[in-house]
């Protein structure tokens, strides 16, 4: 059976002579390990990150199978063109290297999923539609101005990242791709935010820290009170200035300009006294967990699920009304989120639901009307992909009348290892299939708008 390469494989000691499909190697090594090659009719996997790598050899293609590869945080200046004759190949990583330069023909263009950012590119290759698979594209961190406009191509596009660019305008087929759900453009000259909220500044003197919760992508979330009180509060530190979404510092205005919902997690102070950026929040309770959880290497852009994860259709109705609630107030106030996942919504036992996590938040007021609709617009298809995942986790047991299925909640447990494999949809005529069908159509304009939606959901 293949195998797992572990990560010391390389250079200290042989690889193993089973096949492998999955090798990972941080040696700090300067160029390509030839011994790799015994691997290169089974390995799928490779991951490269964390050396000083700035080259691959000519004869690269000859991993025919490789579907994956990280070479993330090296020190490449341009992609090499050998790429392109890895045709396998879906996923690559570039992650915080030198990168000034993409050719075409770099790539091949059965890629689905290509990680570009903290770089330094200043222009992508005008051929850069013949990506026509790509489906998720991270972009933030470089120095473009413009993108090539062979990316209307670029279809299947569901996920781009755009961020802390140079971009002081955007192309308006952007906000046209039929299937691009979510997207960040925070942190460019077009999309400047600064904090307009009244929400204090407090000095990060007046806050105790008392035990670290968590750490994410973008900062560190600590247990902590204010001097003057025993209450518990969040405290969240940005670690850095860019994150794989955007901007931590824009992150951090977009939530306090949000403003108050009963489904945004509650800000309470702005902290000033740190190099970085930093918030307190309310302290959402323990009895609160995650939807979802982020997408896999299979999945791309949709989020994944636990098997035991069961809902009725009436669960979904609350959750969809909570939802869509936040999302139109967020649009109201000029801020498209950019990131509606369930992975970024806390739930409870009652459904009561929390959408957080603004990493990817995009501030509209500078951007001309017609493109600011159509971002909108843009997130309603990601609600229309959240809710047939919704639908997805209906069973027979879930949606029927029982008591025992009142009380079912988003995070119970089911006897079944799959409790989504008899899904059982609401008919036909049934308003959350009907919302779906119109969140998803291909034609942006046509898709209704969040108020409506919340309307609908509401009256239902």
């Amino acid at each position: 059976m293949p195998t797992s390469a572990p990560a010391s494989s390389l250079p200290n000691s042989p690889l193993p002579s089973a096949p492998v499909t999955r090798i990972k190697l941080a040696e700090g090594l300067n160029e390509f390990p030839a011994e790799l090659y015994q691997h290169a009719d089974t390995l799928e996997h490779l991951d490269l990150s964390d050396n000083k790598l700035s080259n691959l050899p000519a004869d690269f293609g000859r991993f025919i199978a490789l579907k994956r590869l990280f070479l993330t945080n090296n020190q490449f200046e341009y992609i090499p063109e050998v790429l392109a004759s890895c045709q396998s190949l879906t996923m690559v990583s570039f992650k915080g290297n030198k990168l000034t330069e993409f050719a075409e023909n770099a790539l091949p263009e059965g890629l689905e999923w290509l990680i570009l950012t903290d770089n330094k590119l200043s222009k992508l290759p005008e051929d850069f539609g013949r990506y026509r698979k790509l489906k998720k594209l991270a972009l933030s961190g470089n120095q473009l101005k413009v993108l090539p406009d062979s990316m209307a191509n670029c279809r299947e596009l569901g996920l781009a990242r755009l961020s802390l660019n140079g971009f002081e305008a955007f192309p308006d087929w952007l906000f046209e791709l039929p299937k691009l759900a979510w997207l960040a453009l925070g942190a460019n000259p077009a999309t400047p935010v600064s904090n307009h909220s009244s929400i204090p500044t407090e000095d990060i003197a007046n806050y105790q820290l008392d035990a670290e919760l968590g750490t994410g992508a973008s900062g560190t979330i600590y247990l902590a009170h204010h001097k003057d009180s025993t209450e518990p509060v969040a405290l969240k530190k940005f670690k850095g200035w860019l994150t794989s979404d955007g901007c931590p510092k824009d992150e951090l205005n977009n939530a306090l300009n949000a403003g108050l919902h009963p489904n945004l997690i509650p800000i309470v102070a702005n902290i000033s006294g740190l190099e970085l950026p930093a918030m307190v929040m309310q302290l959402i309770p323990t009895t609160f967990q995650s939807l979802g959880m982020p997408p896999s290497f299979a999945t791309i852009t949709r989020d994944t699920y636990k098997p035991e994860l069961t809902l009725s259709r009436a669960q979904i109705i609350s959750l969809a009304r909570q939802v869509s609630s936040a999302m139109a107030h967020l649009h109201g106030e000029h801020i498209c989120h950019g990131d509606l996942y369930s992975h970024n919504m806390l739930v409870n036992e009652a459904s009561k639901l929390y959408l957080g996590d603004f990493g990817a938040a995009t501030a509209l007021e500078s951007l001309p009307t017609h493109q600011a609709d159509g971002f909108k617009k843009l997130e309603v298809r990601a609600f229309g992909y959240w809710l047939d995942e919704m639908l997805s986790r209906i069973t027979p047991e879930a949606d029927s009348d029982s008591p025992e299925a009142d009380s079912n909640s988003p995070t119970a447990k089911s006897d079944s290892p799959a409790a989504n494999s008899d899904s059982q949809e609401p008919k036909s005529n049934d308003v959350l299939i009907t919302l779906r069908e119109q969140c998803l159509m291909p034609s942006v304009s046509q898709r209704p708008d969040f108020s409506h939606i919340s309307e609908r959901l509401h009256l239902s």
